[in-house]
């Protein structure tokens, strides 16, 4: 009788502790620095919402794409894609022509043969496309759908070109319109202020320091939240970002990685500036090591993180933009 009862006891004492350690755990997400970040802005209320997406899809031949002078996605695996259709509003600031850039790679050392060029027989076309963010989803029913072939005449080691599309959003964003142009400056100086940005934001990853990382991620995330999400917190997209960012955060395993060699990728009007690396195709020269959920198993993996930095106007300091 003492023991059932001392069982009971325990079991009720137990609830009791999850449910409150529960509920705590449910308000320390709510009281993150990261889930604030959102938080205070207010909802956006457009009688439309316009999201725009590009998709690519290519044979013999590897791809970057760039809106308005940021990349946006890249492809370095000799396999087409199919239904990756990524948002590009944060990269659109205002209504009007929005220019894309389309960068094709030859696919280099494959099966023992070396595919040096693009060849006039390699092929790429691009969708963009757009549909609003309040409507139903129904699959090819697009609001604005404009396609692009890339014509390749003759072989060549690298394909470049450069498309505009019109695009009509209901907000504006400052972005890098008002930012400096880095190209104006001493090369090496930029050089070293960016090797010091990175640096430091290695060490704010690599000893989780939430509040220091939300300091320098604001702008772009807010921007980002306001042109893709429309300020809405109940997005389901919104939800999984949050969630990737708390991640990194909350591992138990952290680990700092130095730089891969670099190229310095500067924007052509010169107010963007990111360090590619020239080790991995496509890759961001920075790189951290957390332990994540990947196909349903906690793993340490190295993460690959492009930083698009600017200079604000009035400003002397190098700020994340995208």
């Amino acid at each position: 009788m003492f023991s059932r009862s001392f069982s009971s006891v325990i079991l009720v004492l137990c609830s009791l502790f999850c449910l409150a350690s529960c509920g705590q755990n449910k308000q320390d997400v709510k009281t993150r620095p990261i889930t604030q970040l959102y938080e205070n802005a207010k909802q956006l209320d457009y009688p439309s919402m316009p999201q725009y997406y590009i998709e690519g899809y290519q044979s013999g031949c590897y791809y970057e794409l760039y809106i308005n002078g940021i990349m946006v996605f890249k492809h370095y695996e000799n396999v087409g894609l199919s239904n990756h259709a990524v948002n590009i509003n944060q990269n659109i600031l205002q209504s009007g022509p929005q220019k894309i850039t389309i960068k094709l790679f030859p696919l280099g050392e494959i099966d023992g043969e070396n595919y040096t060029t693009i060849d006039p027989d390699d092929s790429f076309r691009l969708k963009i496309f757009s549909r609003d963010k309040q409507k139903p989803y129904k699959a090819f029913d697009y609001d604005f759908l404009q396609e692009h072939k890339v014509d390749i005449k003759t072989s060549v080691p690298y394909f470049e070109e450069t498309i505009t599309f019109n695009a009509e959003v209901p907000y504006t964003l400052e972005g890098w319109s008002n930012s400096q142009v880095l190209t104006d400056m001493d090369q090496d100086v930029l050089e070293q202020e960016i090797l010091a940005f990175y640096e430091n934001f290695g060490t704010v990853i690599n000893t989780q320091d939430e509040k220091a990382w939300v300091d320098l991620m604001e702008t772009r995330e807010k921007e980002y939240f306001k042109a893709v999400f429309y300020n809405d917190n109940n997005d389901e997209e919104l939800k999984a970002r949050i969630e990737d960012f708390t991640a990194t955060f909350d591992s138990d395993f952290q680990e700092k990685f130095p730089l891969d060699k670099y190229e310095m990728l500067l924007s052509k009007d010169g107010k963007i500036v990111t360090l590619k690396s020239l080790e991995r195709k496509g890759k961001s020269a920075f790189s951290y090591g957390v332990r994540k959920e990947y196909n349903g198993k906690q793993r340490k993996i190295k993460t690959s993180s492009y930083l698009f930095l600017h200079k604000p106007k009035g400003s002397n300091k190098l700020e994340i933009i995208r």
